[in-house]
């Protein structure tokens, strides 16, 4: 079996593999470097999309943005209500496009190279790794994966759940939407299991994505969720419609302490370093953060440090805790902290960009006993 050698090897080419490639070759200090994405997976087929929020900053990815908005919308029994999110924006990127985008960078820089060939099996020797694939043997000093070990996780007694989305882009004759503001969670739907929303982005009048998503422990059919959305469009535009695409996913909801290095040695990136917010599902910010300082690292010859614990784990860990065991009362509290804080604010607290004395103010609006009352079963 041949053997070949890389620079730099990242295991998975989705969201995560992709950002890590481009911060590394376009880091001032990048020289020519060869780096090899394995993506046994073909995380390009997969049909999905991102969305964030951010300054108004030239960003990165600002060419490939599909929507953007300066407005947010949260949706209650008694109405929608709609803010100005100044100075973010929350924009929208189509999986299509952000693959294309690092596809073109691939293509013009030789010394990447692209695989969907299988990691078999990876040994860490002295000075390198060693990745047995299908094909040949791999050798680098330098590795970073974005594989993660789902049993393992499920097998912790760690807090587990999902936040499953089912959803369809549509196009209506009609011009019925309003495309000044994405809504962000529309709690005036079926309620079943867990914590229910609908998510809706207007691209324009006519075209939007509607989706419907659920956190909780227990798995949604797919029945379940076009029922719901059926009656949500009904209920919100009684218009006629034609589906464009489907997106149907699920995203680990877990307090489950990811480590900075996998068991073979390796670094690791996106969702098996920890990067999705455990009580939200966000990744793309954080894991576009996490690529800048692992480019960083890689090119002054550091080793990323270990992920520590902070406050904001703890706040986490106890939404997701009030989430499986009493999924009314997470809901409620979720209303609340829209009703009463101002969008911008909640924004900047899960960027995890808040102060203390910010975040003091923040609770200081919501139902203290529920928070305390879980606080107090959490130390029996």
């Amino acid at each position: 079996m041949n053997t070949t050698h890389y620079d730099i090897v990242i295991l998975g080419g989705g969201c995560a593999g992709m950002q890590l490639m481009h911060q590394l070759i376009h880091h001032d200090q990048y020289n020519g470097e060869s780096i090899l994405i394995i993506d046994a997976d073909k995380a390009y087929l997969q049909h999905k999309s991102w969305c964030f929020w951010h300054s108004s900053e030239p960003n990165t990815y600002d060419s490939i943005i599909h929507s953007t908005w300066n407005k947010l919308s949260i949706g209650f029994s008694s109405g929608i209500k709609k803010e100005l999110i100044k100075p973010y924006r929350y924009s929208f990127i189509k999986s299509e496009t952000f693959f294309d985008f690092h596809f073109e960078e691939i293509n013009q820089y030789q010394q990447v190279k692209y695989s969907n060939d299988a990691a078999i099996a990876i040994k860490k020797g002295e000075t390198d790794f060693f990745i047995e694939t299908n094909n040949e043997i791999i050798t680098t000093p330098a590795l970073y994966s974005s594989y993660w070990n789902k049993e393992k996780v499920l097998n912790d007694p760690s807090i587990f759940l999902q936040q499953q989305f089912y959803g369809w882009e549509i196009f209506t004759e009609q011009p019925v939407f309003d495309s000044t503001a994405a809504i962000l969670m529309d709690f005036g739907i079926t309620q079943a299991y867990g914590v229910n929303f609908a998510y809706v982005l207007p691209y324009n009048k006519h075209n939007a994505l509607i989706e419907i998503t659920g956190f909780s422990a227990e798995e949604y059919s797919v029945e379940f969720f076009e029922e719901v959305l059926r009656q949500y469009i009904q209920k919100m535009w009684n218009c006629t419609f034609k589906i464009v695409k489907i997106e149907h996913a699920s995203i680990p909801m877990t307090n489950y302490s990811f480590n900075r290095f996998t068991e073979e040695g390796a670094i690791a990136i996106g969702t098996a370093a920890g990067m999705v917010k455990p009580t939200t599902g966000y990744a793309f910010n954080r894991i576009a953060r996490d690529s800048v300082l692992l480019a960083n690292h890689y090119f002054n010859k550091e080793i990323p440090a270990e992920f520590s614990h902070n406050r904001f784990k703890f706040y986490d860990r106890l939404l997701l805790e009030i989430i499986k065991q009493r999924p009314a009362k997470a809901l409620h509290i979720l209303m609340q902290l829209f009703r009463k804080v101002p969008y911008r604010q909640i924004l900047r607290f899960l960027d995890e960009d808040s102060s203390l004395i910010q975040e003091a103010v923040l609770f200081a609006k919501l139902p203290k006993k529920d928070f305390i009352k879980q606080v107090l079963k959490n130390g029996e």
